[in-house]
């Protein structure tokens, strides 16, 4: 049964793209306005499968017509938008950042983007909101999708309804649970990966399903009985799409079971929201409709657009800025409907043949300029060499010397070891990101001390520090904040065994942040422009009354227990307190500058008094425990009123001290190793 056009789904599109376009503008409003892309799945997947069994029904479906669709719809915007992306790239982007371009760029053009951002970066993360084309993950989710629905409704339709509808909701199910499971164990497989967003598409193909065999009629009833149950469960279903828009946010654990409110209010309305319903009547408003016609359109050239302008201004936008980049992403997602879309799905203009050469081609010539782009190291030829080391400072990438797994038959320890293999002492490097950015110098200096050094990752520990929990407190959550705490005792009873010292760098404020009365919070605001684009997360620990809270007595309780394991374990504890943060990503901080002036500043520095702040709890909770022997290695005596008086220095005679926002490069990392290795001599 044909379901035709309905206005409604257009509108139930803009309901979709207009919160992911206020969402990665940043209005706080729309916390939870990446919902949108989940929407966007059950459309397509009602949608498809829709035209799909009427053409199964018809006997007219055909393999080549069905992608010759999708590449009308798809290839010939996507192209143009990649197109108009280069330039831009090229000219902005430093050339680390435009050999990362060049990776999204074939990702995107091979419909395997989602593969590339979960290599290269959260969604939530800062770094996302400069990468313009990350936001293509969702549309190679679909294409993925695309590949095997054809083939498992014509496997099962043959077998009749009930055998279709076991098929559909037994591989939906099983891809609910997967997204469920994994979201606790790898976070960024569990959004990325077709594998869990699998069910959401299948949502709508189920919705199409029981449109297709009549078994909910969505033609207009006489029956008031009839029409009171639509009104309520369209009604129902509208407020599950948008209530999740204001309630979420990047604390939300995601997508899993989180995202059934957005998936299954979405089918609702399309099943419910049908003639003679004020769901229907709102959705079928022009301006939504309008909307909904140029929302793909909208879609590819938003994050574009915002993430070039923020690349090059390094600095948090202005609402004035956003609203006339928001304008003008509207304005542009018109003319590309209009110049592009349209005339490409039209038939009559541009055959099935010529289709498919222009796919042909834009695959190629995308494809090939990507692997010379990366090969070529982002071209580095665009700027003068004698800045290369401002724009490319030395990270020693842990990932790529380190074979992590597990240790002294520790089943949720694992260990990468460094240094002197054979060395006759055993050194533990344990921590975040903040301890991998000291892992190059220490293997260095191991080496030549015969230290043998261990890279340990505790698993179950998002967090790092044993007896807390970052985001929100929910059940999971408090199961894992239990089963870190269990693991880090059994790496305690481990390292009394087979280790000498311990080397614990940690991001402490950020993992201990918000403080009530402080000036903590999660991401960094240098106060002169510098602003790290990262979530605002909540930490908890239990206070003394056994209440989770952000309190400070629990955190420091928490911080305690751990160095008192540590201490009670081996015969020296080096804690490395808090990293003086940038805000600025230094690297991009500097092409940006050079990119304007074809000059980089020899220093960039922070306020010492805004440092002294931000980190006050961390400090005082770490001065407050005492060993004899736990050894401190404070930062900021390196980086702090050294160069420059109030002033923490990031980078000097136009060596970056880090190569992010707060990753301390090689240069340095090295003070503060060889501080490391006198201690542990």
């Amino acid at each position: 049964m044909t379901v035709g056009y309905r206005k409604e789904i257009d509108g139930l599109r803009a309901i979709a793209i207009l919160p992911v376009i206020f969402f990665h503008a940043g209005f706080q409003l729309f916390s939870g306005g990446y919902i949108g892309v989940d929407v966007f799945f059950v459309i397509s997947g009602f949608l498809i499968t829709s035209i799909l069994l009427d053409e199964y029904q018809q006997g007219n479906f055909s393999f080549s017509a069905f992608y010759e669709r999708r590449a009308r719809r798809i290839l010939p915007a996507l192209a143009f938008v990649l197109l108009c992306c280069l330039p831009f790239a090229y000219y902005l982007f430093s050339p680390l950042d435009f050999r990362a371009f060049a990776k999204s760029l074939l990702g995107a053009n091979i419909f395997l983007a989602n593969v590339v951002s979960y290599q290269q970066t959260d969604y939530f993360d800062a770094a996302a909101e400069i990468k313009p084309l990350l936001h293509l993950w969702s549309l190679s989710i679909e294409e993925q999708y695309y590949l095997f629905l054809p083939l498992l409704l014509a496997v099962f339709i043959k077998r009749g309804q009930v055998a279709l509808f076991a098929a559909l909701i037994a591989i939906a199910s099983l891809s609910l649970f997967y997204s469920e499971h994994v979201l606790y164990l790898n976070e960024r497989a569990s959004f990325f990966f077709i594998t869990s967003r699998a069910w959401e598409l299948l949502v709508g193909s189920l919705a199409a399903a029981l449109v297709y065999y009549k078994l909910i009629p969505i033609h207009v009833s006489s029956n008031p009985r009839w029409l009171f149950i639509r009104q309520v469960l369209s009604s129902f279903g509208i407020f599950m799409v948008l209530i999740p828009v204001f309630s979420y946010s990047k604390d939300t654990p995601f997508p899993g079971f989180s995202a059934v409110i957005p998936v299954f209010g979405s089918a609702f309305v399309l099943l419910f929201a049908v003639e003679n319903t004020w769901v229907q009547r709102l959705l079928s408003l022009k301006p939504l409709v309008g909307v909904g016609l140029i929302s793909y359109s909208a879609y590819l050239w938003h994050q574009p657009v915002l993430a070039f302008v923020r690349y090059q201004s390094q600095n948090s936008l202005s609402i004035s800025t956003l609203l006339g980049l928001l304008a003008a992403v509207m304005a542009l997602a018109y003319l590309s409907w209009r110049y592009i879309e349209r005339p490409f799905r039209d038939k009559q203009r541009f055959t099935r043949k010529e289709i498919w050469v222009f796919s042909l081609i834009s695959i190629f010539f995308f494809s090939a300029l990507s692997f010379y782009i990366y090969k070529s190291n982002g071209l580095p030829k665009r700027f003068d060499g004698k800045y290369a080391e401002a724009f490319y400072p030395h990270e020693f990438k842990v990932d790529n010397f380190c074979h992590f797994k597990s240790m002294f038959d520790a089943t949720d320890i694992e260990g990468c070891e460094f240094g002197d293999p054979n060395g006759k002492r055993t050194v533990f490097l344990v921590g975040d990101s903040h301890a991998d950015a000291l892992f190059g110098g220490l293997h260095e200096s191991f080496q030549t001390q015969g230290i043998k050094g261990v890279r340990i990752k505790v698993l179950k520990c998002p967090h790092y520090i044993p007896g807390m929990i970052a985001g929100s407190v929910n059940e999971e959550r408090i199961t894992l904040a239990n089963q870190c705490s269990n693991n880090y005792q059994a790496l305690f009873s481990m390292m009394a065994k087979h280790a000498n010292a311990v080397v614990l760098a940690v991001r402490w404020t950020a993992r201990t942040s918000p403080i009530s009365g402080g000036t903590e919070q999660y991401f960094f605001d240098n106060q002169e422009g510098g602003v790290e684009l990262k979530p605002n997360i909540s930490n908890f620990a239990k206070d003394d009354a056994g209440q989770w809270t952000v309190g400070p007595d629990g955190k420091t309780k928490a911080l305690h227990y751990m160095l008192k394991g540590f201490t009670s374990a081996v015969d020296k504890v080096i804690v490395l307190y808090p990293v003086p943060e940038v805000g600025w990503d230094i690297p991009r901080y500097n092409f940006a500058i050079y990119a304007k002036t074809r000059e980089v500043q020899p220093i960039v520095s922070t306020s010492y008094e805004i440092f002294k702040r931000r980190n006050d709890f961390s400090n005082r909770a770490l001065d407050s425990f005492s060993a004899p022997n736990l050894l401190r290695v404070k930062p900021e005596n390196y980086f702090c009123n050294t160069f420059l008086i109030n002033r923490c220095v990031a980078q000097n005679n136009f060596i970056p001290f880090y190569y992010d926002t707060n990753h301390l490069s090689s240069a340095g990392a090295k003070p503060l190793t060889d501080d490391v290795v006198k201690l542990l001599n």
